[in-house]
């Protein structure tokens, strides 16, 4: 085999030079498989080694970065198709003031899959066990980015006295996710368990197919150089994997049931928290005012609930404006630990 071809050159060369000999073998398949195997594994590049530690949960590992000591913990849950390098510049900020634990879900980055990709229940069950094996302190203060949110809130609604305050990024609300049914899209909380397999139906016919950009790509070129390439590397084995989210119909119940909970907690009463200490940051570059609205809504989960713009930032605000999340995020332990 020449030395100077590429790999995936060599590959080929095997199959093209060796199959004349192997056909009439009975092993013929055999070898072939282990060979195709070896050079897709070796086509792969190997993952970058994880900044933090890949908890055992029984059966899969999952990815969990702290840092920082004290109380109340601070608990991130990113965003749809977000990872834990993205809080890069939050997290030191944070670390210097308590404990902050960054997390990778199922299937995410160093994650190990689950059976269901981003159902709600599954996500709860992970990262409850998973605070649980870590032996992470309680009680926490949750950061939930855009989608995070939904997830930041069903976990306090699971385990109200577990959670001492809530920081919401540009949220997802509760009427945030719309599928189309009957001509008209219509907010997942919504819609109801017959209408929605054909209403899933609908939406990924009409999704668009998400390739993965350029590892430098806008927000992410303020992170550290070393770290847009690991988050690029966590793009591209998603995006390998699922195509966008919800990522089929049983993830898509789990939504439905998990967003009608939610809005039907949030009309409940006026502030169905209580004076739980809340702050939600709204992106500035967004001029949809019934958006606007719901980041309201949102801060008036709780009457000590707080709507902050921020100015000059687009969705990821942990990225355009770091410094003002990691204040909103003090501002919320601060009073956490006030209370307590």
């Amino acid at each position: 085999m020449p030395p100077g071809l590429p790999l995936s050159a060599k590959c080929l060369n095997i199959g093209h030079v060796h199959l004349t000999r192997l056909v009439q073998s009975r092993i013929v398949f055999d070898v072939l498989a282990l060979a195709a195997l070896f050079c897709l594994a070796q086509a792969q590049p190997a993952p970058p080694p994880p900044p933090g530690q890949r908890i055992d949960l029984g059966g899969r590992r999952l990815h969990l970065n702290c840092q920082g000591n004290g109380a109340p913990t601070v608990i991130v849950e990113n965003g749809g198709g977000g990872f834990s390098v993205e809080w890069a510049l939050v997290q030191p900020q944070i670390a210097r003031l308590t404990r902050i634990c960054t997390y990778d879900r199922a299937g995410y980055a160093w994650s190990d899959p689950g059976p269901v990709f981003d159902g709600i229940e599954q996500i709860m069950d992970h990262l409850h066990l998973l605070l649980s094996k870590a032996d992470i302190r309680l009680p926490y203060v949750l950061v939930g980015a855009s989608l995070g949110c939904i997830y930041a809130r069903a976990y306090q609604r699971r385990y109200p006295g577990q959670v001492a305050g809530l920081v919401f990024v540009d949220g997802t609300h509760d009427e945030g996710v719309a599928f189309p049914v009957d001509g008209s899209r219509v907010p997942i909380s919504r819609i109801s368990a017959d209408q929605l397999p054909r209403a899933y139906a609908e939406y990924r016919r009409g999704a668009p197919q998400f390739k993965p950009g350029p590892a430098g790509q806008e927000p992410f070129d303020r992170l550290p150089a070393e770290l847009q390439q690991v988050r690029h590397w966590a793009n591209v084995k998603l995006l390998s994997q699922v195509g966008l989210l919800p990522a089929g119909e049983a993830a898509a119940e789990s939504w439905r049931q998990e967003f009608t909970a939610l809005r039907r907690q949030r009309l409940s009463e006026s502030h169905p928290l209580g004076d739980l200490p809340l702050i939600v940051l709204a992106r500035s570059a967004d001029s949809d005012e019934s958006r606007h609205t719901q980041q309201a809504q949102l801060a008036a989960l709780s009457s000590n609930g707080k709507l902050v713009t921020a100015a000059d930032s687009g969705h990821a605000i942990h990225l355009y404006r770091p410094n003002l999340v990691a204040g909103a995020i003090r501002e919320v332990v601060e009073a956490a630990r006030r209370r307590r």
